[in-house]
């Protein structure tokens, strides 16, 4: 029989890690960008809902309790389609985070080089 968990938080952790999914599919603008990394990184209601805002917070991170954080972007093809000029702006401020503890990680087969 399978196992079936219920998480209650916005995110899931295991081993100190805490995994974050930013899926393309659900993720067509930068303002449903901005509320689901503010939900799965426990980002307090002030965040200003910018790039400049998101590069300080990912440059932070220290209220997580986690050792790592691993934000997952699945589905990038599918990111920001209805707002495309955002979409290279908000890929260069992840990946060129330099918090030792976040890594950005893409999933599947549909990866922009």
């Amino acid at each position: 029989m399978s196992a079936v968990s219920k998480i209650t938080n916005n995110y899931f952790s295991e081993n100190d890690t805490r995994y974050v999914f930013l899926d393309g599919q659900a993720c067509d603008h930068i303002d449903k960008c901005y509320d689901s990394l503010q939900q799965q990184l426990s980002i307090p209601e002030y965040f200003g809902k910018n790039l400049d805002a998101l590069e300080e917070v990912l440059a932070d991170l220290e209220w997580i309790d986690e050792a790592k954080i691993k934000i997952i972007i699945l589905n990038e093809s599918a990111l920001l389609v209805n707002s495309d000029d955002k979409k290279k702006d908000l890929l260069d401020v992840l990946n060129s985070s330099e918090n030792e503890k976040l890594e950005i990680v893409y999933l599947g087969d549909d990866i922009a080089d």
